[in-house]
């Protein structure tokens, strides 16, 4: 069994015959058109966040400030509030070293906690939560971790955010998204297909360093990268290959 990001990571010929389209020259134009620069709340356009004097651990830093807008936003706590909100500001920390640990294998005692400058570095990737939600129709529901149930070697797995009816991948990093960040918002699409709920029909990678949003229609999209197929086909392919080829698995994990 397999995490849905190693597996819209490995596969590549798959992938090839299954998004032909979804080529270097398809995501540099997706990068160029489907960009949105986020707004603050007086209508400006938010600046990119340079990495904070201080600041290594981008991985944690990114997973809390993530954690710390589900509690936010959960909990009806003002963004600006968080800071003197300390057992949030606890709970997300901790949240954010359980799924590191889990994901790399380390003990707990192998882990400093956040420095001042790395609390700072998230509170302030946190407040950037909601010009995502403030591009998005007033009163859209907001869902953090969505869940997908798995198919054949693929594990069940969590999203990031639903917004309405957008399905929100967030990638705090400093570069665009990439062709497999876009594979990995389509397996989700897929899962939830399967299991007869299709919950969403517009997809987003939101990007709070960046203050980017690049959005489109799921329909559209796979439309455009299968050259044609509709989603219900692409998406039946997809969780047919996870169910049927067990010794590729096997052979390549």
């Amino acid at each position: 069994m397999i995490s849905e990001r190693a597996f819209s990571r490995s596969f590549d010929a798959f992938w090839q015959e299954l998004l032909p389209l979804l080529t270097p020259r398809f995501v540099t134009l997706f990068n160029e058109g489907y960009e949105v620069t986020l707004l603050n709340e007086k209508g400006k356009e938010l600046p990119p966040l340079p990495v904070g004097k201080g600041v290594e651990r981008f991985d944690i830093v990114a997973e809390f400030a993530f954690r710390l807008a589900r509690i936010a936003n959960e909990q009806c706590i003002a963004p600006t509030a968080l800071k003197a909100t300390t057992a949030a500001m606890a709970a997300a920390e901790k949240e954010a070293f359980e799924l590191i640990d889990r994901y790399e294998g380390r003990r707990p005692t192998e882990v400093e906690p956040l420095s001042e400058a790395e609390k700072t570095e998230g509170l302030l990737l946190c407040l950037r939560y909601d010009a995502l939600y403030r591009s998005h129709p007033a009163g859209a529901k907001i869902q953090f971790c969505p869940t997908f149930p798995g198919a054949g070697f693929l594990n069940s797995s969590e999203g990031d955010i639903g917004v309405g009816s957008t399905l929100i991948e967030v990638k705090t990093t400093t570069r665009k998204p990439s062709g497999k960040d876009i594979r990995q918002i389509l397996v989700y699409a897929a899962l939830d297909a399967a299991s007869g709920r299709n919950r969403w029909s517009h997809f987003g990678i939101f990007n709070p360093r960046r203050a980017t949003l690049h959005a489109s229609s799921i329909e559209s999209l796979v439309l455009r990268l299968s050259g044609g197929k509709p989603p219900s086909d692409v998406f039946a392919e997809l969780v047919s290959f996870t169910e049927s080829d067990q010794s590729a698995i096997e052979r390549r994990f």
